[in-house]
Order: C-alpha cells, then sequence, then structure tokens
C-alpha cells in the first residue's frame, strides 16, 4: 500500500496517475476540505486527521504502508519533518515531491522577503495601507495581534470553520474574501481594486499555488509584496517533477512491495 500525503493541486494529479497505474493508495489530508478535493476511485482510500509523529507511525503500521509518497505544500514542514522522521524509524521508503520556486528576479523592486510569518506582521506594522493577506486562515492570528484588523482582507477557502476563526479574530464579513483559488492575474487585479490594496502579502507556493499570476497583478497596479520564504526542511529524496518521482515509485514497487526488499 502506497500513502500519498497531499493536500495540493500536484498532489492530486500524483494520486490520479498513481490510480491509473493500479497501484493501491491511502491518501491522507489534513482537513476534510482537502480530502474532499480527491477524487473517489477503486482501490484509494481517503482520509482526514492531522497526525503527530507517533500517530502517524501507527497509521503507517496499521495500513500496512510499504511507501510513503510526500506532496505536501512546501510550507507544510512539520509534516514533512514527522514523515520522514516516521518512515525512517520503520523503515519505510519516503519520497518527497517538491514544486519548484517562483522566478523572482523581475519583481525584485516591490518586493520585502522576510523569513516567517512573525517578521512579515513585524514588519507590516510600520506601513499603511490595505493588506491583500493570501497566506490562508492557520497563521491569522499572528497577524492580527500586531496589526489592525481593519486593514487586512483575508483570502481563506470559503468553509465554516474558516469563517468562525474569521469571526472569532475580529474580521468583519466585508475583509473575508472566502473563496478557492489559485486565482488568475486579472482576477487578483481586480480585488487589489476592489479592496484600494497597498500590499500584498503571499508565500512561494510556486506555478500551482498561483504566485506569478499574484506577482503580476502586484506589478499592474503598482503595490508592494511581502513575500515568506519557504521553511528551511532537509528533504531526503526530493522531485522536482512528477514524471520522475512517479518511475521511482515503480522502481520501488516492483523492489519493494511486489518482492519485500528493503529500501
Amino acid at each position: 500500500m502506497i500513502l500519498v500525503m497531499s493536500g495540493t493541486l500536484d498532489g492530486r494529479r500524483i494520486i490520479d496517475l498513481l490510480g491509473a497505474k493500479g497501484y493501491p493508495v491511502v491518501v491522507s489530508t489534513a482537513t476534510a476540505y482537502g480530502a474532499g478535493l480527491v477524487e473517489s476511485r477503486e482501490g484509494c482510500q481517503v482520509c482526514h486527521q492531522r497526525l503527530n509523529q507517533e500517530e502517524l507511525k501507527v497509521f503507517l503500521r496499521q495500513q500496512g504502508i510499504k511507501l510513503l509518497v510526500d506532496a505536501t505544500h512546501p510550507y507544510a514542514a512539520e509534516v514533512s519533518r514527522n514523515a520522514m522522521d516516521a518512515c525512517k524509524s520503520l523503515d519505510v521508503p519516503y519520497l518527497r515531491f517538491q514544486r519548484n520556486g517562483t522566478d523572482m528576479e523581475k519583481y525584485q523592486e516591490m518586493m520585502h522577503f522576510t523569513s516567517d510569518y512573525d517578521e512579515a506582521a513585524q514588519y507590516l506594522q510600520g506601513t499603511e495601507g490595505n493588506i491583500l493577506l493570501t497566506t490562508g486562515s492557520k497563521t491569522l492570528e499572528i497577524f492580527t495581534k500586531k496589526i489592525d484588523v481593519k486593514r487586512i482582507f483575508a483570502r481563506v477557502l470559503p468553509t465554516s470553520d474558516v469563517l468562525r476563526k474569521c469571526e472569532g479574530l475580529g474580521f468583519s464579513a466585508s475583509n473575508i474574501i472566502a473563496m478557492q483559488g489559485p486565482f488568475s492575474k486579472d482576477m487578483n487585479v481586480e480585488m487589489i481594486k476592489k479592496y484600494d490594496i497597498r500590499i500584498l502579502v503571499t508565500k512561494d507556493s510556486g506555478d500551482a499555488g498561483g504566485t506569478p499570476d499574484k506577482l503580476e497583478a502586484a506589478r499592474e497596479t503598482g503595490i508592494s509584496v511581502v513575500m515568506i520564504a519557504r521553511p528551511p526542511v532537509n528533504y531526503r529524496n526530493i522531485y522536482g517533477n512528477i514524471p520522475d518521482l512517479l518511475d521511482k515509485v515503480s522502481e520501488l514497487y516492483e523492489k519493494v512491495l511486489s518482492h519485500h526488499v528493503g529500501y
């Protein structure tokens, strides 16, 4: 059995391609929303739960997992570290799919780079104007603790738990943009104009995450961008494109899953 830790568009593509090859797959997502985006198919189990390292080890044993593919978001650092440690402990092969970062060379003049969310929030304290926050709901409180919530327009997933969180942090309905992305450049431009945005806050989620479209929209409208760096993770067995990853999965499937040979 192959475990795919997903939650991204790349992950769903990998799941579909593994399913098309007839491989038995278990899909793990952090949320029910993410699980609902995975296409139901024969031979594919989908579950959603946040697991720490010990819980993940129990899950791997219970499910008979012989190979783990980590296709989580580039900013889900703790999840990836737990997966690598659990796999090493149980001698389960670990493969990482890591989407490529965005080429930002031509956007340098309009950008301010920060190492993490806290540094971004600290920087924003000394700025003026409306902020379009496109970093998701998980870290909203980092920003609302340091910045007047009236300045922040949060673009988040349209789920009831996310909306409750936004309201609990003091967001008014007019400052919540509840939509599923990614968004085109033109749509980003319209949002920037509609909410009179002066600063866009984002992560480097790559092409699949819509980062280039955000940067192009910011450049067209003349606003600045705060870019939060990817967290440093020492991934093992990392692949930057899906075909190479699938070739390795096929190789390991023959060696480990069919013949039970260690990796």
